[in-house]
């Protein structure tokens, strides 16, 4: 076991998969003897931070959005001081499916190396990083898992996360996250994509549909705080990153994925993309092979989805006070379905005493 007197878990987390895992470790540590803190870090606020006298090891457990990491938790990696230890451990949660038996893994992407490589210029030294494939929480993509499935999944993985924390308080160096390094690097222009531009899409694509009775449940548990009353409705922010905590939870299943504004966005989208592209080349004499211009039509291609998906967002957000708008929603939106079933996470084991 290394020299440490206490161990730090900083987790986000939108449907408990992080939070199970980090619960997981912090119950191997207590085994040992080490003083644990398992602190979430929901909005930024209120966080605990080790003294060195502690001699803490330090983990950082959190959920793949996009191939990389949550938004707010590299935000807290970015910002975390340096010098309160030597040592820390990456954990990343990831969509984990199931075909038959047959347990199938999710892409992490730079959703390790990214926070690994900040912390390294931070002067850390990364003993462990690994991804871990709990129930995939992603329900504007397919209906949440079964139950059965879920707690196939999570009796699995249990198993990967204790035997990973095991190893690490053994002294040992586990970088599990190495195996799928070659995929991972592949998909690294995505995850760029999706941190510029694709997450702010995505965060336009949440409504309230008409069984909201405005219990503000969504608005209190939003980790970033990007939901909001507009018109006496809940509003998404462009600062939402997706996790799905507001959709799974929300009491009354009024929060939906609007597919079917989605779709208008993207036919919109593309009309005046690409009109106002070929209009700036013939204003201006562009060669359009130019490679200069390849990296300006993406930039004006970003600026133009995030402003044009702001614009479509409010007005339909308005209009939701017509029948014939919330039906529209309703009728064009997959979580809609009857069958289209949350997640719903489990537990197996009881908060940790030392949560934050």
């Amino acid at each position: 076991m290394g020299n440490w007197k206490s161990l730090y878990i900083y987790y986000i987390s939108g449907t408990g998969n992080a939070q199970a895992s980090s619960e997981w470790i912090a119950d191997e540590a207590d085994k040992r003897g080490l003083k644990t803190v398992v602190q979430q870090i929901d909005r930024l606020e209120n966080i605990v931070m080790p003294s060195v006298d502690e001699k803490p090891l330090i983990g950082f457990a959190f959920p793949t959005h996009g191939f990389n990491p949550a938004p707010i938790m590299l935000k807290f990696i970015a910002g975390f001081p340096s010098g309160l230890c030597k040592e820390i451990f990456l954990l990343n949660t990831r969509a984990g499916m199931k075909l038959y038996k047959l347990f199938m893994p999710g892409l992490s992407g730079v959703a390790l190396l990214l926070p690994a490589f900040i912390l390294w210029l931070k002067g850390y030294k990364c003993i462990g990083f690994r991804p871990v494939d709990l129930p995939s929480n992603w329900i504007p993509l397919h209906p949440g898992l079964k139950k059965k499935v879920i707690e196939s999944i999570f009796i699995r993985c249990e198993k990967i996360v204790r035997k990973f924390a095991d190893k690490i308080f053994s002294g040992k160096r586990v970088y599990r996250g190495l195996y799928s390094l070659p995929v991972d690097l592949i998909l690294s222009p995505v995850a760029l994509g999706y941190y510029i531009g694709g997450r702010f899409f995505l965060s336009k694509t949440f409504i309230a549909n008409y069984k909201c009775n405005n219990c503000g449940l969504c608005i209190k548990e939003c980790p970033t705080s990007s939901i909001k009353y507009v018109e006496n409705r809940p509003y998404w922010k462009l600062t939402c990153e997706s996790c799905m905590r507001c959709l799974n939870h929300c009491p009354q299943r009024a929060i939906e994925a609007a597919h079917g504004m989605a779709v208008l966005f993207w036919i919109i989208y593309t009309i005046i993309n690409t009109q106002f592209i070929i209009l700036i080349i013939n204003t201006l004499h562009i060669q359009p092979h130019a490679w200069w211009w390849r990296i300006a039509t993406n930039i004006i291609g970003i600026a133009l989805m995030v402003l044009i998906a702001t614009l479509l967002y409010r007005i339909i957000h308005y209009t939701m006070a017509l029948k014939p708008v919330q039906y529209l929603i309703r009728f064009t939106s997959l979580t809609a379905l009857p069958f289209w079933r949350r997640y719903r996470f489990i537990r197996n084991n009881k908060t940790h005493k030392n949560s934050v």
